[in-house]
């Protein structure tokens, strides 16, 4: 009787990972944190896990110039935010308040972090959050009236808005490009990732969690333009 052969184990790539977590507090920044959150990181791993196999295979692909291009595109909203928060905290202390509004109902978000860009993207829908909550702010202390603080937030979300469509945008580029390519292990890659956060946003709502509405509309909707 001939002996079952054992089936040859394939090699698995090790590949780096972080566990993040963001609390968001406002509903202008928990309106990015479900779905779209996902589309982005998945988005930002396939641009990182592409732009780095196509470099190593084809000599004329610049892995260098699309890191370039997404960190600038995460630049500019980095810079709009940053600047508002500090005119907002200047604003505040020269008001002598201190204590920032609380929210009663803060999100949650864990997730993996494969690519620095999406670590980045975490700290930027944070620090968006923490000028979300200035504004809310100077808002129930009666220092920005209803319209004011209105419009600015939905400013602020639509820019926001606008990034994520830009990036997402690269990504699925970035997917067709992966595909056309005919490299196996890249359609793995980005077919495991797709997965895993396909399960995830099953968990998601078998848990009753529900996309919330904002003041952005949904992605497809914005104008291409630049961010800030």
């Amino acid at each position: 009787m001939a002996t079952a052969q054992p089936q040859p184990t394939k090699y698995q790539y090790s590949k780096p990972s972080l566990k993040g977590k963001m609390v968001l507090n406002t509903e202008q920044a928990k309106f990015f944190a479900g779905n779209r959150f996902d589309s982005l990181m998945t988005a930002l791993f396939i641009i990182d896990v592409t732009s780095r196999k196509l470099a190593k295979n084809l000599k004329t692909f610049d892995h260098k110039a699309v890191v370039d291009a997404v960190s600038k595109k995460i630049e500019r909203m980095e810079v709009a935010v940053r600047d508002e928060s500090e005119r907002m905290d200047t604003l505040l202390k020269s008001l002598g308040i201190k204590e920032l509004a609380g929210y009663s109902s803060p999100l949650t978000r864990e997730f993996e972090i494969t690519s620095p860009e999406i670590k980045r993207m975490s700290s930027l829908l944070q620090a968006f959050d923490h000028l979300i909550i200035q504004v809310d702010t100077a808002w129930l202390h009666e220092k920005i009236d209803s319209s004011e603080a209105e419009e600015f937030r939905a400013n602020k979300s639509n820019q926001m808005a606008r990034l994520i469509r830009s990036l997402v945008g690269l990504g699925q580029s970035a997917r067709a490009k992966a595909y056309a390519s005919k490299v196996a292990e890249l359609k793995e890659d980005i077919e495991k990732a797709e997965a895993k956060v396909s399960a995830e946003k099953e968990e998601r709502e078998a848990a009753g969690h529900i996309e919330p509405d904002g003041n952005a509309d949904p992605l497809d909707s914005l104008p291409e333009e630049a961010v800030a």
